[in-house]
């Protein structure tokens, strides 16, 4: 079974309210992207995805080479102002300054959640490793305390994407806290 697959049978059937951590190896990004794209579905769920590691205009181009819809997913992209101080070509990406603006992505997140009819909405952060890179890991603690239990309160499910390879042990000790299930996919 391929990565993408193997995600979307792992998180098909995720519960509202809920905070899984799926922790990737890196040769299976891409794959486990589409598996998150492929999460929804006829009962009108939105998906939010947070890009912090790769542009959102990216993820959507590589989306559209292997078929995969990403026209209703709402993106927050947090990297690509910061990287080349553009913006892209889409409808469904709100831009953020930099990965360091944590309250602007809350803002953002809670924005599009109310703005949407969907009744069921997943948050994706991708990833968690990228945002801790960028902040220290104590406000990065606050931030996802803080959001996770935001979204869980009003329903909402929330994926926390992290990079094996690049995870430190204080992204171990906050995914440890914060999630209530941990799937590995990919060798980790």
């Amino acid at each position: 079974m391929d990565a993408s697959a193997m995600v979307l049978k792992e998180l098909k059937d995720v519960e509202p309210s809920t905070s899984t951590s799926l922790e990737i190896s890196t040769e299976v990004y891409f794959d486990a992207v589409k598996g998150l794209m492929n999460l929804k579905d006829e009962s009108k769920t939105q998906i939010v995805y947070i890009a912090s590691t790769v542009p959102a205009d990216a993820i959507i181009n590589a989306m559209e080479m292997i078929g995969v819809d990403s026209d209703d997913v709402k993106f927050i992209d947090c990297i690509s102002n910061m990287m080349t101080g553009q913006q892209g070509k889409y409808d469904n990406v709100i831009f953020i300054e930099s990965p360091t603006m944590l309250e602007n992505i809350m803002l953002k997140v809670e924005f599009l959640r109310r703005k949407s009819a969907a009744r069921r909405s997943i948050v994706i952060i991708d990833s968690v490793n990228t945002l801790h890179i960028h902040n220290d890991w104590k406000i990065m603690g606050e931030f996802l305390h803080i959001l996770v239990n935001n979204l869980r309160s009003r329903g909402s499910t929330t994926i926390i994407l992290s990079i094996k390879e690049q995870q430190s042990p204080e992204v171990t000790t906050l995914l440890g806290l914060v999630s209530d299930r941990v799937v590995k996919i990919g060798g980790v």
